[in-house]
């Protein structure tokens, strides 16, 4: 007979204690019997290399590091916090994994501090083989050194590694600046500090096609490598080919994107404040008539039949719409149905459409209505009021094409905004019975001008229908002028009340 014990011990916090095992062998028959003993009062036992049940008391070598494991406390899992041995506050933090329990999800190294009187914790970052952003021991302790010194000289380690990721993102080359500029701007358009819109396909071609001109440039470039007399250079190259209209809008976007690159604020800008060194870009005021015979002339040009009518004569309509509301010609060409208000006799340009980033209310004059229900048996069954058989609004150069084909020189003479000059000048310098016919505010509000603080002032009071109707008079009034310029012999009627 002989007897075979065989005990194996369960590690700590799986429970139990110690299951043995006893086989007789006697002859022929084999008797075996298997009992537990209590855990209680029995340590873990120890594996090699700082056990295999329990935690290493201290970090002292890479050993240590891989063998750190969760914590098993009062029936569940938790973080565990073990010290470096070489001390400083630096530790080994070890989070426990739902999924997996006993097993870590991640360690992080950390370092606790105290700075000016608060305790506070530095990340390091993840322990590893110092590849791929993680740290080894060896990398951490350095780490932790590194903040120790920045203690010494009076500095937050926390907030000195949040400086260095802005001034790595900092350092990025100008052109990825200039691409992340210019997708926050295909998705937003801001007007005195709102957001309006969403910009249209056509002014975010324009702005790409403007980026891509300072990228070719300076998109290798980081912003602070990039030179004021570089810049200099470059907008003068559009000086030396007569395009200062370019150079100043490619200098006001190589301004802006510099602007958001700086994360640091050091205000540094190589764009900025180069007026002094450049030619002057004096802007020549787009042409309208404003003498009488000229004005006659202009009119009765726009009112004739149309001989070379484009679209059904939807391009003739617009202009002389577009003469009758002096809004900028843009309005007319996106004028929607939906805008108009047929009963209240007014039309409604929204903000996202508007310079102000404001809504525009224009009152429509008999003559105004008048068109556009001509206009509306063409197009009364698309979204847009002038439009080509595609449903989509005329091009900026359409009205100022009709314009040009009518005789008028559209760049010396008269242009369609220049409808705006001519209603403008006219309406202030009229005169009733010896008197201004007009009160400047409501020529100013009828034109969307809101620089002046008055005029936007009411504006910010009563909305887009400040004034309306002193407004709607004017409008009303400017329509007969029109048709008196086009038939003298036809009684022009003389409105009161105009004044505010």
């Amino acid at each position: 007979m002989f007897v075979t014990v065989c005990s194996h011990p369960i590690p700590a916090g799986r429970f139990v204690g110690i299951f043995v095992g006893i086989v007789l062998v006697s002859g022929e028959q084999t008797f075996t019997a298997t009992f537990a003993i209590p855990n209680e009062g029995i340590e873990p036992m120890a594996r090699k290399n700082g056990g295999a049940c329990a935690n290493p008391k201290q970090i002292r070598t890479d050993v240590d590091c891989r063998a750190a494991q969760p914590r098993f406390d009062n029936g569940a899992w938790s973080a565990a916090k073990i010290s470096d041995a070489t001390g400083g506050g630096l530790y080994l933090f070890v989070t426990p994994d739902e999924t997996r329990p006993g097993k870590p999800a991640s360690k992080l190294w950390r370092m606790g501090y105290r700075f000016h009187s608060r305790q506070k914790t530095y990340s390091i970052g993840p322990y590893g083989n110092g590849k791929d952003g993680t740290f080894s021991l060896a990398d951490a302790r350095r780490e932790r050194d590194k903040a120790k010194d920045l203690l010494k000289n009076g500095k937050d380690p926390s907030t000195e590694k949040q400086l260095d990721k802005h001034r790595q993102k900092a350092a990025r080359p100008f052109e990825e600046w200039a691409d992340e500029w210019l997708a926050k701007k295909k998705v937003e358009k801001v007007k005195r500090g709102r957001i309006v819109a969403v910009r249209d396909a056509k002014t975010i071609e324009v702005l790409k096609l403007r980026v891509g001109y300072v990228k070719t440039r300076f998109g290798k470039l980081c912003r602070l490598d990039i030179k004021r007399p570089d810049v200099l250079a470059f907008m003068r190259s559009y000086e030396a080919a007569g395009k200062l209209e370019t150079r100043d809008r490619v200098r006001s976007i190589g301004e802006q994107i510099c602007n958001y690159a700086d994360v640091e604020g050091d205000g540094y800008n190589p764009f900025r404040n180069l007026n002094g060194q450049m030619i002057a870009n004096i802007s020549t005021p787009r042409p309208g008539v404003t003498e009488p015979r000229d004005v006659t002339r202009v009119f009765k040009l726009i009112s004739a039949p149309w001989t070379r009518a484009r679209f059904g004569d939807v391009v003739g309509l617009g202009l002389r719409f577009d003469a009758l509301t002096v809004p900028r010609p843009g309005m007319v060409n996106e004028m929607e149905w939906s805008e108009v208000d047929w009963d209240a006799e007014r039309w409604t340009v929204p903000a996202a459409k508007m310079k102000t980033g404001w809504d525009h209310v224009v009152p429509l004059s008999r003559q105004a209505l008048a068109v556009l229900r001509s206009v509306q048996k063409l197009t009364g069954h698309r979204r847009y009021a002038f439009s080509s058989s595609r449903d989509a609004p005329l091009s900026n150069n359409t009205l100022n094409k009709c314009l040009r084909l009518l005789g008028i020189d559209t760049k010396t003479d008269h242009c369609a905004h220049g409808f705006r000059m001519t209603f403008s000048t006219l309406s202030h310098h009229e005169e009733i019975k010896d008197a201004k016919a007009w009160d400047g505010d409501v020529v100013e509000l009828q034109l969307a001008h809101l620089d002046n603080s008055t005029v936007e002032g009411l504006y910010k009071k009563h909305g887009p229908l400040a004034l309306i109707g002193s407004r709607t008079k004017l409008m009303q009034h400017w329509a007969d002028r029109i048709d008196h310029w086009l038939d003298p012999n036809r009684v022009m009627p003389i409105k009161g009340g105009a004044q505010r």
